[in-house]
């Protein structure tokens, strides 16, 4: 940590090269303090350097999905990999680690410069209100980050203007709690409305919100355990879920809102808060993430959108899916790309649940080109609506005896667009292969046909097996089916197969009597349903340690990957196997404890 005082006493900022979609160039030379900060603009470009280390590869460009989101969700799928953050075999010496730490400090270190000189500059006073407020919010966002990887942590609150003032021990996490909701709630005040930053990249009201509720939430649960703090939580979602000007509401499609990010497009809607990436915007800037490059479908071709498809969905994550949520094959992609060009789509057979990619960030939509085989420009979602209404509807049910029917009906406003019910009306749920007939060839499918009953666009692949059709997949459930139509089968050299459909019915996506007839099952729902919705954002590994769920889900995806994975995967189940205890916590780095001496490690490291 002295190496980051000491960095502070000689520049204001370094921005290393890159900045914010909506800002301007950024400075990159050396700039005393004593010089900066002088005008609006300078303070503009200062505002750049403290969200610059959101995109920042030891966090959002690359470690906070790649190295730091493996839970029961997904691992990471590399053989050759035996020692690392990713399986949970690492010293206090990790490089990786240290590297977050020295960010994340760098990013409050950034903060504490602008905020000592927020008011040098003669200029419009509604302005900068509105820096100072996307500052404190920053601040404490950087700070909520390090309560959540390390515990308690030293709070700096200002800049350090001698090398002898680098000996700061850990405040106690409930210290930083409170500064993190300090800072947040002043910015709540002075940052505007989501209607009028216009889109998801800068700090607004509905962000700011939301991660109060985040906060409050993980104040409410372990290790602070102050339970007081749901009521605060719920409080914050519902001023998100309130609030008349944002108007808030979840886009019609799941998949549509990644496409979104994909493809450079805001959605202020349903995405408050995203962390910038290189685009289209005509103010487009060099700062490129690996979103979608490290954790998408596996391609090796560049025009598709390559990815080295790293993160593999566990069995335990897919088993939590309902054959209709149409989020399943979202976010687990049901095939990989090979073939001709490695650009055609090879589905995996029904039974292997363990090699699926990450699907949620899928490349093929980026439409910034030439593509690159590293970098991407889709944007980190931090904070959606869909988010802001889970979180609302878990705290009010821990303040209720019973789930109230205001959570149960947020819940199913994600539910019924997980299951395509606002956009599909009835579509199908399934098709039976009622006889496989004969002579049908596997490497010349044949062809699936689905029409009537006043619905359209439903589509499917056979799968073929000793001559005969094995299975019929849903490749499209279609649209506005009144009724089961007919499935017809032609081609692929052989006669006899015969299927029919089924569709769904009104009301089977929302949340089913059973599982909100108590305080009990309702949590245990919505624990499910947050991982559904919101997986591969981030949010799994903190959300199981508040609910002190963390090794138990663990230790399961584990076990079940040892035991049912062909034996060339079972490495996939190293992660859950070698959780324990410590890994609540990072370690605090080696080089930050051999700088600073007030430091105490984390325990079990």
């Amino acid at each position: 940590m002295k190496s980051f005082y000491l960095s502070l006493l000689a520049i204001a900022l370094i921005t290393q090269g890159s900045c914010n979609k909506f800002l301007e160039t950024v400075p990159s030379d050396f700039l005393a303090p004593e010089t900066y900060y002088n005008t609006e603009k300078e303070l503009t470009y200062a505002l750049t350097g403290v969200y610059d280390v959101l995109g920042s590869p030891d966090l959002y460009g690359d470690n906070a999905f790649y190295h730091f989101d493996i839970t029961d969700e997904g691992v990471y799928g590399h053989a050759g990999v035996t020692a690392g953050v990713q399986v949970y075999n690492f010293s206090s010496s990790d490089p990786i680690v240290a590297a977050t730490w020295k960010t994340l400090y760098n990013g409050i270190g950034r903060a504490n410069l602008l905020l000592e000189n927020i008011d040098r500059p003669v200029m419009d006073e509604a302005k900068r209100k509105v820096i100072k407020g996307e500052t404190l919010f920053l601040r404490g966002y950087y700070y909520f980050l390090l309560a959540q990887m390390w515990g308690d942590v030293p709070l700096i609150l200002n800049t350090t203007r001698s090398p002898d003032d680098t000996q700061r021990p850990r405040a106690p996490l409930s210290q930083v709690y409170n500064q993190v909701l300090a800072d947040l709630k002043e910015a709540e005040i002075l940052v505007p409305s989501i209607k009028t930053v216009g889109f998801g990249g800068r700090a607004n009201k509905s962000a700011v919100r939301g991660i109060l509720a985040r906060v409050c939430l993980y104040m409410a649960g372990y290790p602070l355990n102050d339970r007081s703090k749901y009521t605060d939580a719920r409080d914050w979602a519902k001023k998100v879920i309130d609030d008349a000007e944002a108007a808030h509401a979840l886009n019609n499609s799941y998949s549509q809102v990644f496409i979104h990010l994909s493809a450079d497009k805001y959605d202020i809607k349903e995405n408050l808060f995203e962390v910038e990436f290189w685009g289209n915007r005509s103010d487009a800037y060099t700062e490129s993430g690996r979103l979608g490059s490290r954790n998408g479908i596996r391609c090796m071709n560049v025009d598709t959108g390559y990815s080295l498809g790293r993160i593999n969905a566990t069995p335990r994550f897919y088993n939590r899916y309902q054959a209709l949520d149409e989020r399943r094959d979202w976010n687990i992609a049901p095939y990989i790309y090979g073939g001709a060009n490695d650009a055609e789509k090879q589905y995996w057979p029904e039974n292997n649940t363990w090699q699926r990619s990450c699907g949620k960030y899928r490349r093929m939509y980026e439409v910034l080109l030439p593509k690159s085989t590293s970098f991407t420009p889709i944007n980190y979602p931090i904070l959606r609506y869909a988010d802001v209404l889970l979180m609302f509807a878990e705290a009010d049910n821990e303040l209720s005896a019973m789930p109230s029917s205001e959570a149960v009906d947020a819940v199913n406003l994600v539910r019924r667009r997980a299951f395509g019910k606002n956009i599909h009306g009835e579509n199908l749920s399934g098709i039976t292969v009622t006889s496989g007939g004969s002579g049908y060839s596997a490497t010349n499918l044949p062809v699936i046909t689905i029409t009537g009953s006043g619905g359209s666009g439903a589509t499917a692949h056979a799968t073929v097996s000793g001559g005969r059709i094995t299975a019929i997949t849903i490749t499209d459930r279609g649209a506005f089916y009144t009724s089961a139509p007919t499935v017809t089968i032609t081609g692929g050299s052989g006669t006899g197969a015969v299927a029919i459909a089924e569709i769904t019915t009104p009301g089977d996506a929302d949340v089913q009597p059973g599982d909100y007839s108590s305080q009990n099952n309702f949590r245990a729902f919505l624990h499910d349903e947050r991982s559904r919705e919101l997986c591969f954002e981030g949010l799994r590994k903190g959300d199981l340690i508040r609910w002190q769920e963390f090794i138990a889900e663990m230790r399961a995806a584990g076990t079940e990957i040892s035991q049912i994975a062909a034996s060339a995967y079972k490495f996939e189940s190293r992660a859950g196997l070698n959780v324990s205890e410590k890994n609540y916590l990072f370690p605090i780095p080696t080089n930050e404890m051999s700088l600073n001496r007030a430091l105490v490690q984390n325990p079990g490291w």
